[in-house]
């Protein structure tokens, strides 16, 4: 056998390895094609179970909602048809339901005309009960007046959101603002947090207090380029200078 083998010439020897090496190829190629199939169907298996128990549950969730609207349905007109066999309309039935729902959620009580609200110690429950003021009115108010620390004119309510004059005959202010700001001790995000003040504003005086030194009063402050006048009409309410 051997000699046969070495009978051939070097060419044939060539293509006779070249075609025992394709065959072993073709052979690998085909089982593993078979292989990924099998692992194909192995893996689509769980799939098709699953969306199977999907459409299972999706069906009874429908069937459920349908039997429950049928059941709500023909509860709904067995009661009509009871009131109107009883001569009792829809409308009074409609009424009846709105009246017990009254007594669940109570109407405001309102303050009746003459009453004056101190506008720096009233909270939410108190100004809730003056006509014209819910909810939104009364936190807007609380807020806008914790930013302030106080407000020291009645007027000063028309800065906030949604108030408007026909309010302010309701307030007085009888006690003082009840937070001020220490100009010379307030870093320069404690005075840009007040609403009379910016950033230009608080750094204006934050540099002063570097460069020289303590504040004395208002007088310094009104020669600042970033304060108008109105401004220090305002501020001076807020600022102390201990």
């Amino acid at each position: 056998m051997w000699k046969d083998w070495f009978f051939y010439t070097r060419a044939q020897r060539r293509v006779i390895v070249l075609m025992l090496v394709l065959f072993v190829l073709l052979i690998f190629l085909l089982t593993g094609e078979k292989m990924n199939k099998d692992r194909i169907e192995i893996m689509a298996e769980p799939l098709l179970i699953a969306d199977s128990l999907y459409t299972k549950v999706e069906t009874e969730r429908i069937e459920r909602e349908r039997k429950y609207k049928s059941k709500t349905y023909r509860k709904e007109w067995t009661t009509f048809e009871k009131d109107k066999k009883q001569g009792i309309s829809p409308a009074k039935v409609v009424d009846d339901k709105i009246r017990k729902d009254s007594f669940k959620f109570p109407k405001q009580e309102k303050y009746s005309t003459g009453i004056i609200i101190d506008v720096n110690t009233a909270d939410t429950s108190i100004l809730k009960k003056i006509p014209g003021i819910g909810r939104v009115i009364s936190r807007n108010i609380v807020n806008y007046r914790n930013r302030l620390g106080g407000f020291y004119d009645v007027s000063q309510l028309l800065e906030v959101k949604y108030v408007d004059s026909t309010l302010l005959a309701w307030f007085q202010v009888k006690s003082d603002v009840f937070r001020k700001i220490n100009v010379n001790r307030a870093d320069i995000d404690e005075l840009r947090s007040h609403p009379y003040m910016d950033f230009y504003k608080a750094k204006a005086i934050v540099d002063f207090r570097r460069k020289r030194g303590r504040i004395s009063g208002m007088s310094q402050i009104s020669m600042f380029k970033e304060f108008t006048k109105e401004d220090i009409a305002r501020l001076s309410h807020y600022f102390s200078f201990e």
